[in-house]
């Protein structure tokens, strides 16, 4: 017997919507991680490995809407002084004490217009590379420029290896020896889908003088 044309199952979908389910039970751990009164290293580690998952679930969820060509910006004004200063604490919470963690705002605008969600999200994945390879010190910046918002996350480690500042980022590229390149990939499309009349996002990844540290720079139009 031949089922039913309305009852046949769309797998994609099927999987977008566990995809959020379990966001969603992510989140709800989460918040008891959060609720609980303890400084232990195993409860920050499980809050920092709850975060991670759940970035990694909207990687997935974002990478079916690009192979779809339905990827779209939610954008609302944000105020980006308050965007950075919620983002630092939560970047506090992750370094679990490990690393110094600073706010550093130049020139800040009152508001701007980007999708914040998508934003936090490449954000964040420059923050957990910076938790890996920092010395001590992570500095979250935010600064208004003639060419747009900067939103940066900078810090003391080693450095961005040659490979990655001078090739193209491609989706799955190695940038090192043990990862995959698609944070910054997800970084990129993030960045470049905010569009302003002619102007148009952009990632910029830098190393500091005297091999001192990385820069991951957001530039939102």
């Amino acid at each position: 017997m031949k089922p039913d044309d309305s009852a046949t199952i769309d797998l994609k979908v099927l999987l977008a919507s566990n995809i959020h389910e379990i966001k969603n039970l992510l989140l709800q751990l989460m918040l008891r991680l959060d609720a609980m009164d303890s400084d232990s290293a195993g409860v920050a580690d499980a809050r920092s490995l709850c975060r991670r998952i759940n970035d990694r679930m909207v990687q997935m969820l974002l990478l079916d809407e690009l192979q779809a060509d339905k990827l779209k910006l939610n954008l609302a004004a944000h105020n980006p002084a308050d965007f950075v200063e919620d983002f630092v604490r939560d970047a506090t919470a992750l370094a679990t004490g490990r690393f110094i963690i600073e706010c550093c705002k130049k020139q800040v605008p009152d508001y701007w217009f980007f999708d914040r969600e998508l934003v936090e999200m490449a954000l964040l994945n420059a923050l957990h590379n910076a938790l890996r390879y920092a010395r001590r010190r992570i500095v979250i910046g935010v600064a208004g420029a003639a060419n747009g918002l900067i939103l940066s996350v900078d810090d003391d480690g080693p450095g961005y290896p040659p490979s990655v500042l001078h090739k193209t980022v491609e989706k799955g590229a190695p940038i090192t020896k043990n990862g995959t390149g698609m944070g910054l990939f997800f970084a990129s499309v993030i960045v470049e889908a905010h569009k302003n009349k002619d102007r148009q996002g952009a990632l910029i990844l830098q190393n500091k003088e005297g091999d001192s540290g990385a820069v991951f720079i957001l530039q939102l139009p």
